[in-house]
């Protein structure tokens, strides 16, 4: 038995280690190479999908997956990835019904305090309520990132690389997460993991409470040519950097003129 679990950490060990080296050495070589020659999807990924904002949510879900048993990360896996595929279907009906929020329209449908929460709190409230709540978490983050990716893609026309190379990356850092602390199986993971989740809990209350009352946070004596609209962050002037992550602050891509509107805009 000692034998054939020391094998076992072996194999994850060598798959951690391809899996990692894999993604970094991609990265590496496309931020290496010049801006004019990386194409729509490289630049993409180097300008948009590598953003704090959008990986830290699918960080701390590698995290929660790592600190549960391997048929709950299986299953929460699983959701995540049925999330992706219903999200980027009903995406439409889902920016419909996420646009009645005050500042969603600007801040990318609130795709980012919404997956922080959810994951968050998974890893927050601790091991024993973990297995319940990472499934339908995992769920949450899968709709929300594949959404979140969709909205930020340059491409007119329907092309799909900028998305699966969205989905690949999300893919290659959840699992680079997950096989990192699978190998060590430390005992101060459930700590730390219970500070991170209060960091994502933290940030998604923070930023989704700085979208939903930017309205409200105006100066009251602003000049109407100025001043913020309804579905826009506080002025500048009201709260001075109120918005920290600059490509969550501003509205989806519009299509250049004289071609077709892109159809993942309501």
């Amino acid at each position: 038995m000692a034998i054939d679990a020391s094998h076992n950490r072996s194999g994850l060990g060598w798959l951690r280690h391809l899996w990692v080296l894999a993604g970094l050495t991609a990265l590496i070589v496309l931020a290496v190479i010049p801006p004019a020659d990386r194409g729509e999807t490289g630049a993409w990924l180097i300008r948009d999908a590598v953003a704090l904002e959008r990986l830290f949510p699918l960080f701390g879900f590698g995290i929660a997956l790592a600190l549960v048993g391997r048929r709950a990360a299986l299953i929460a896996a699983l959701l995540w990835a049925v999330g992706i595929a219903l999200g980027f279907t009903f995406r439409i009906e889902l920016m419909a019904a996420l646009q009645q929020l005050p500042g969603a329209i600007t801040h990318h449908f609130l795709t980012m305090p919404i997956s922080a929460i959810a994951i968050g709190a998974t890893l927050a409230l601790g091991r024993w309520s973990r297995p319940a709540l990472i499934a339908p978490a995992g769920f949450v983050l899968g709709v929300m990132y594949a959404l979140s990716v969709k909205l930020s893609d340059p491409s007119y026309g329907g092309k799909p690389w900028v998305f699966l190379a969205g989905i690949g990356l999300g893919v290659w850092l959840i699992g680079a997460v997950y096989l990192v602390l699978r190998s060590w199986q430390a005992r101060w993971f459930e700590i730390a993991g219970r500070i991170v989740g209060s960091w994502l809990v933290a940030i998604g209350l923070l930023y989704g409470g700085v979208a939903l009352m930017g309205g409200k946070l105006k100066p009251k004596n602003a000049d109407p040519s100025t001043a913020a609209s309804e579905n826009a962050p506080a002025a500048d002037a009201a709260v001075p950097e109120a918005d920290a992550f600059p490509s969550f602050g501003a509205p989806p891509p519009a299509a250049p003129p004289g071609t077709k509107k892109p159809d993942f805009q309501p």
